[in-house]
């Protein structure tokens, strides 16, 4: 970068961390230091726990030069998940490009609660599970349910399904479940929401979604990393509540009595969800759940 790669016996790791977080603090990165920690440790091909300990090692040209363009990538707004082709996620490394949407740290507390609902009927009674996940994306979330239940999906107490609507979704899903050994364990399923569950199939015990909920207009005027993402996996409509609502209306028909849905909402939609679960045809106790940062996350939807 600049002065950086000209000096001999190459760029130093401080040297190209102080350049690069320079570079992008200049560009309004909400994040400067640890963009430049994620991209100069990916070049050594390290963690940045390792890049903190080795301030001298040098970096080879060819490796410079790639570093340079991801830094430029970045300094435009493209995520670093991008960048990179990968996301670090629930203790998991989950690849992603611009065919998914990058799964978010509250994303963690979904799939943390499908598998608590999970282990909860496994050891409740012998009963098969049948559980999907709707708007899979990357498949992150279904790659941790298969990481977590492989036994007991391979002994058919637990069946999972993954869905979404963009083909192109579901080829990066099928990617990382193989990269985790765990393809045969997930069925995917291209399907607009979970209409397609046809008359006299098995109605799914545990739906677990993270439809799109970000308002257009909110789209409309991102910078940064939105910009990036398919706009199919965030537009919610006008409020952000359209896909939701058309989920809440198919439960009627698609979740099984007794079952359980699972719906990650975004920041300050928790009352118009409860207020379109009360409106519909079934009986319902519906509880709404926090994130870290105490705002509304989930919201649990258990069929009486």
């Amino acid at each position: 970068m600049g002065q950086v790669e000209t000096e001999a016996g190459g760029p130093t790791a401080a040297r190209l961390l102080t350049a690069a977080a320079e570079r992008l603090r200049r560009s309004g990165s909400p994040s400067p230091r640890l963009d430049a920690e994620l991209l100069v440790s990916h070049a050594f091909s390290r963690d940045r726990a390792w890049l903190h300990g080795h301030a001298d090692a040098e970096l080879p040209a060819e490796a410079a030069f790639a570093l340079a363009g991801w830094v430029s990538r970045r300094e435009a707004g493209e995520p670093i998940a991008y960048i990179r082709g990968f996301k670090e996620w629930l203790s998991l490394r989950v690849r992603v490009d611009e065919r998914g949407l990058i799964p978010r740290p509250e994303t963690e507390l979904l799939a943390e609660l499908a598998i608590g609902e999970i282990a909860s009927r496994l050891t409740r009674d012998d009963a098969p599970i049948l559980v999907r996940e709707v708007g899979t994306g990357s498949g992150a979330v279904a790659l941790a349910l298969a990481l977590r239940f492989r036994s007991a999906v391979r002994l058919q107490r637990v069946r999972l399904v993954a869905s979404d609507i963009a083909p192109d979704a579901l080829e990066l899903a099928a990617e990382n479940l193989a990269a985790g050994g765990v393809m045969e364990l997930v069925t995917l399923v291209c399907a607009d929401l979970i209409s397609d569950v046809a008359n006299g199939q098995l109605l799914p015990d545990l739906i677990i979604a993270n439809v799109p909920y970000v308002p257009a207009a909110e789209l409309d005027a991102a910078t940064g990393s939105l910009r990036y993402e398919p706009r199919l996996a965030l537009d919610g409509g006008s409020d952000g509540l359209d896909v939701l609502r058309a989920l809440l209306g198919q439960l009627p028909e698609f979740l099984a009595v007794g079952g359980v849905a699972l719906l990650e909402i975004g920041a300050g939609q928790g009352p118009s969800v409860r207020n379109a679960i009360d409106l519909l045809p079934m009986r319902a106790a519906v509880t709404a759940l926090p994130d870290l940062a105490g705002i509304e996350r989930v919201i649990r939807v258990a069929r009486l």
